[in-house]
């Protein structure tokens, strides 16, 4: 079972990491296109913007689940890291269990959300604001993934990588 779910939590991530450079490229060629179409065609085009936000809340949400698998979300550890041994480790699931807790109550709410925006329409895309929302009951399930994983491996409750590495 161990191996199970770290080899899912590793694809999970890598298919993350894909989505977050397409995504991220993405926003950067729209916002280009935007600019070209205003300023230089002088026809701007409507639904620029909400396809940009649409991916700047999807490249957050999935970008914050995937720094909390390497532990390179932000953290003021200071103080953690003056505690020793069996302090240290008491102290380091207290806070991962109040992680979970938080995770656990946004991925109930943003999925009750996402479910009762579906039959409603959102700007010049006519599409639901579901789009917006369901980003945070899917990176809420990611970190619960991570979570379990950090339970069955030891060697996911250090840092791994730095925040440039991708």
């Amino acid at each position: 079972m161990p191996a199970l779910i770290r080899t899912l939590s590793h694809w999970v991530t890598e298919v993350a990491k894909l989505f977050l450079g397409a995504w991220i490229a993405a926003i950067v060629l729209i916002t280009l296109a935007a600019v070209w179409w205003r300023y230089v065609l002088n026809s701007p085009i409507a639904w620029i913007e909400q396809v940009s936000n649409i991916l700047f809340i999807w490249v957050t949400f999935v970008g914050a689940a995937v720094l909390y698998r390497q532990k390179l979300h932000i953290g003021v550890d200071m103080f953690i890291e003056m505690l020793k041994g069996r302090a240290k480790t008491i102290m380091f699931w207290v806070i991962e269990l109040l992680n979970l807790s938080f995770i656990v109550v946004l991925f109930i709410y943003g999925l009750k959300l996402s479910i009762d925006v579906l039959p409603n329409t959102y700007g010049a895309l006519d599409i639901s604001p579901a789009v917006f929302y369901f980003a945070a009951p899917v990176s809420c399930g990611m970190m619960m993934l991570y979570f379990v994983e950090k339970i069955v491996d030891p060697s996911k409750r250090r840092p791994e990588g730095s925040v440039g590495d991708f």
